[in-house]
């Protein structure tokens, strides 16, 4: 039967069927393009003319470390007693909660591993790997950060006191030759200026006390408490302008908001 319909096909249609040859590719038109900023659609239809999305080139294809992720758990409409209290809630796919370090207490030079998509926040995430000790972490990947680049916390007074000249000339020498915003930092005793740490804590990635940032930086993912987790202009494109440090930690910054907080 199947025989005699390709015999009819092939009679009724004659050398216009020209069958496809096994794993030869089939073409299809390209409808985005992607100049590594923004990926944009053909205009195809009405909606896709206008329509704009970030880059995802850089982004890892593959999934998140499992060890540095949770399970997100919902009730599918379930109360305490496991009764049904909200219809048409349950199903769908299986998530997980990316764990992102917010602290930054780990002292020491980390490489930045790859850039991931965190489908439970606007912004990327980067993970990153302690070059001494081999642990990995997630933070937010802010403007600029690549693949290969290495960043480091002078959140904790060890990695400051690692950073600061140990002889009392080098420290002289550093009082004389001050960079522009730098400001003291004490820690068990020690009060040392940080011009030479200063210039290594602007680099892209890195997270430090406000009192070491110079006054008119832009920050993002900040805190407000001393050494607490960050808790402000953690989304995709937030950021807030230092205005005022004091060496005692006080500060003052604008968020995007035009709000001052200190």
């Amino acid at each position: 039967m199947f025989r005699q319909a390709i015999q009819w096909a092939s009679a009724a249609f004659g050398s216009r069927l020209r069958p496809l040859a096994i794993g030869q590719p089939v073409r299809r038109m390209a409808n985005t393009t992607d100049d590594g900023q923004f990926k944009s659609w053909k205009p195809l239809a009405p909606t896709l003319r206008q329509r704009r999305m970030t880059s995802r080139k850089e982004l890892h294809k593959g999934g998140p470390v499992r060890e540095l992720t949770v399970a997100k758990r919902r009730t599918g409409g379930r109360n305490n007693t496991g009764r049904i209290t909200c219809r048409h809630r349950g199903g769908g796919a299986k998530r997980r909660i990316r764990l992102v370090d917010f602290r930054r207490k780990e002292p020491g030079p980390q490489q930045v591993v790859r850039l991931e998509y965190d489908p439970g926040r606007s912004a990327h995430i980067a993970l990153i790997k302690h070059m001494s000790t081999g642990k990995l972490s997630y933070i937010l990947a802010p403007v600029g950060l690549k693949a290969g680049a290495v960043v480091q916390s002078y959140m904790s007074p060890e990695s400051v006191a690692a950073e600061a000249p140990a002889d009392s000339a080098e420290v002289a020498e550093a009082d004389s030759t001050e960079v522009p915003g730098a400001q003291e930092y004490t820690s068990e005793g020690l009060k040392r200026k940080t011009g030479t740490q200063q210039r290594a804590t602007l680099d892209v990635g890195n997270c430090m006390p406000l009192k070491m940032v110079p006054i008119g930086s832009v920050v993002h993912n900040v805190g407000l408490h001393p050494f607490g987790r960050a808790q402000l202009a953690r989304s995709a494109g937030a950021a807030a302008q230092v205005l005022f440090t004091a060496p005692t930690g006080l500060a003052q910054i604008k968020l995007a908001s035009g709000e001052i907080r200190r």
